[in-house]
């Protein structure tokens, strides 16, 4: 840094020239600065005049110059000391100063010009107080000036009363520059900093305004016009606010005036501990059953507590709570051959675990000739020939065994052993225990059988352990093949895939396509956001190559908060540039929802770029599992509160589908395409769609069918009361250029979904 810059840099410091810091708590920065800056022009400027003074009294032998002089400079040498410590000490010397010195003018000279310039410097005690110390000060020397006012009238002297003081032979030259100085420099000086000051204070405050002005209406966005009932309560628990739906809610529970009221006049269950809350309510003669939940505000003083219905959520999870074991049950029992199949075995796996020693042994028999039994014999016979294989293991591995099917040709079981030499020698007695043929009905049917092995750790995923199993069995022509972790290629492979996202999400590899989501008539309501990426490396990558490893790798967390900033930053976009908005759906996994700080980091974004939560749907798909279900359900419920559109992505595939619609706050179903694909001449599928359909009704749930191809399938569908859709009967993907001019009502008024000539758009 040179000289310059540093001595600026010191004298900017030292003068208080920024006004944002604050050396006191009762003093502001630029009172000191102004201080200073007239303390030292009046020690600068009159230091030339009063050193020639000082020297031609000594050649005039004039003795009280010096002495007079040399007080004054040391006075105001003190008061600069202690201008920041004793800010209101060294500001009231000043004005004493500036008293003194205009007595000591009138006191010592004899002339009567010269001795009425004492009273003329008190006029610039006002100025100076209102300045340094404010209005009372200032107004105090107004009055106070009324002496030298009179003085002036009357042309009265001191030195009339006083021995005659020997005069210098330029005393009219000193004082009238003395003077001129300090009311046409020190003063206005002190005065510019302060002027300086009230410009920025000005420009503060409406800086301020506009904030209080943004944070104003996304208080009305997030409170008072919120949908969910909230009320606010103070350090005392007592109620201070409450938006419209609260009222409503609860007003036959609650007085016209509550406002002011103890929190448990009304829920005297929810304890200070507590976070959240079940209630039941009795409400105009009708059981209701209300979810509370409270959250603490910033400032620590205030609690924020949200008041939801659940009642029909209630009544539904009772209703279905007898259907959905039933289905889970079903869910792991395979019929046809009436026994457990593979998501029963991973269960068992998982949650008894513990049975097993240090390791487990998967191994899947594989009727290598299934599909000549099905040609030859018949379909019903293949079943019948693994439930006889299962009978036959049993009796052979005993208790040790655990006993499934894997699928519709293999039987899958799990031992604990150890020992390499030991699973060999096991595996060569279940082969040579099985039959090479069976007679079942009177039929004599042939069976062919391999068997793959995968033995791993209980903490490894019993998902892939099967999946190894079944891997290995079709690995060569063996009739016992095991899994080897020397086969390392696809897991090489997915180790590069994640290293090359991890630099992706840095080099901007990524982007994002947007599906339209329609209505009957083609109307847009809403778009999906899709992630892409075009790596330079291995070029385009399929979302359903990148998106599993980024699961297992842990980067799902990091992309999940890429497109949600790049979501909102894009919305901001097209909302300056006047287009018409719709919701953007954005995917949302189980991981993201076990952050502690999602819910933050989704509300922040959408509060950095000032766009409304409803255009922001968040879509929970089926297979988002979670570590920690009551915290994703709070954390859930806590975003619909601040009005983020909640779906269920999905649905029917699984068996948690009901739950989570019973447990999270959906406003919105999507059925699976599964359930859609040719769902005109699919009457099982078409049962489930109106079974879905049906009960959304009941509660109010929006329905969408994705996947939709065919213009037939929407026409089957819109007969079934399903309103809303998503697919490529209406529109493929396409990059936000191209979805921008869909939602440009002045390029595209009126605009229906499929276009005839949609490669326009594209263009």
């Amino acid at each position: 840094m040179s000289f310059i810059a540093h001595l600026k840099l010191q004298l900017r410091d030292y003068f208080y020239l920024q006004d944002d810091y604050h050396p006191s708590a009762q003093v502001e920065a630029w009172r000191i600065s102004s201080l200073r800056i007239m303390l030292v022009s009046i020690l600068l400027l009159c230091s030339v005049f009063v050193i020639q003074s000082a020297w031609q009294s000594v050649i005039e032998k004039i003795a009280y110059v010096i002495p007079m002089a040399l007080t004054f400079y040391v006075a105001l040498t003190a008061m600069l000391l202690i201008s920041r410590r004793h800010f209101y000490i060294s500001s009231y010397g000043l004005l004493g100063l500036i008293v003194l010195a205009a007595i000591s003018f009138n006191a010592t000279q004899n002339n009567q010009t010269l001795s009425m310039l004492g009273p003329i410097v008190m006029y610039s005690t006002p100025f100076v107080a209102f300045i340094l110390l404010g209005w009372r000060a200032g107004l105090f020397c107004i009055f106070l000036n009324i002496a030298p006012l009179y003085i002036l009238i009357n042309q009265i002297s001191l030195a009339d009363y006083f021995t005659p003081f020997p005069v210098q032979e330029h005393a009219n030259y000193y004082l009238h520059v003395i003077l001129f100085v300090f009311t046409n420099i020190c003063i206005p000086l002190a005065i510019a900093r302060a002027s300086i000051a009230a410009k920025r204070g000005n420009q503060y405050n409406i800086e301020r305004n506009q904030m209080l002005t943004s944070q104003n209406q996304l208080y009305h966005a997030l409170f008072v016009d919120a949908q969910t009932a909230k009320i606010i309560i103070d350090s005392n628990r007592k109620i201070i606010e409450a938006n419209d739906s609260a009222k409503s809610l609860l007003r036959s529970s609650l007085p016209k005036h509550f406002i002011g009221e103890h929190l448990n006049y009304i829920f005297p269950e929810l304890s200070e501990r507590d976070d959240s809350m079940v209630v039941n309510r009795t409400m105009g003669a009708k059981m209701k059953v209300l979810e509370l939940s409270a959250q603490s505000i910033n400032d620590e003083l205030h609690t924020l507590i949200t008041i939801q219905d659940v009642s029909a959520k209630a009544l539904l999870h009772k209703t279905l709570a007898v259907q959905t074991q039933a289905r889970q049950r079903q869910g792991l029992y395979d019929e046809n051959i009436g026994l457990p199949n593979r998501q029963w075995l991973e269960n068992k796996l998982s949650t008894n675990a513990e049975q097993f020693n240090t390791a487990i042994s998967l191994c899947a028999i594989r009727i290598n000739n299934a599909h000549f039994i099905e040609q030859k014999y018949g379909f019903l016979y293949l079943p019948k020939v693994l439930k006889r294989l299962s009978t036959l293991l049993s009796e052979q591995m005993g208790e040790r065994s655990v006993i499934a099917v894997l699928d519709r040709h293999s039987l899958g079981f799990a031992i604990s052993i150890v020992d390499d030499a030991v699973i060999k020698s096991a595996m060569n007695q279940v082969i040579a225990g099985l039959p090479r043929s069976m007679v079942i009905e009177g039929l004599t049917i042939h069976v062919d059988c391999k068997v793959g092995v995968a033995t791993h750790t209980v903490n490894e995923d019993v998902s892939r352990l099967i999946n190894n199993a079944l891997h290995a069995v079709t690995d060569n022509d063996a009739v016992i093949n095991y899994y080897e972790m020397g086969s390392q290629q696809r897991f090489i492979e997915h180790q590069e895939i994640s290293i090359l996202l991890n630099e992706a999400l840095s080099n901007d590899e990524l982007y994002v396509d947007y599906q339209p989501k329609v209505r009957g008539d083609g109307s847009i309501i809403g778009m999906e956001a899709l992630l892409r990426w075009n790596s330079p490396v291995i070029g385009g990558v399929s979302p359903g190559v990148f998106i599993p490893i980024a699961e297992q790798s842990g980067l799902v967390l990091r992309l999940t908060r890429w497109l949600v900033n790049h979501v909102c930053i894009q919305i901001r976009q097209w909302e300056d540039e006047g287009l018409d908005i719709v919701p953007v759906a954005i995917n949302i996994s189980g991981p993201d929802l076990d952050q502690a700080d999602f819910k933050k980091y989704l509300i922040n974004c959408v509060v950095e770029q000032n766009i409304k939560p409803h255009f922001i749907e968040l879509e929970l798909t089926e297979s988002a599992k979670t570590q920690n279900i009551p915290d994703a359900i709070a954390t859930v419920q806590y975003l619909a509160s601040f009005g983020f559109c909640i779906t269920l992505d999905d649905f029917g595939v699984g068996y948690s589908g009901l739950s989570k619609l019973t447990n999270f706050p959906v406003q919105r179903v999507k059925i699976d395409r599964q359930f859609i694909t040719n769902i005109q001449s699919d009457a099982k599928n078409a049962q489930v769609v109106e079974a879905i359909v049906a009960m959304c009704k009941v509660f109010k749930i929006d329905v969408l069918a994705e996947g939709v191809e065919d213009l037939r399938e929407v026409d089957c569908l819109l007969e079934m009361g399903c309103k809303s859709f998503q697919g490529f009967a209406f529109a493929r993907p396409m990059s936000r250029q191209s979805i921008a001019k869909l939602i440009d009502k002045t390029q595209m008024p009126n605009v229906k979904l499929p276009l005839k000539r949609q490669n326009k758009i594209n263009q």
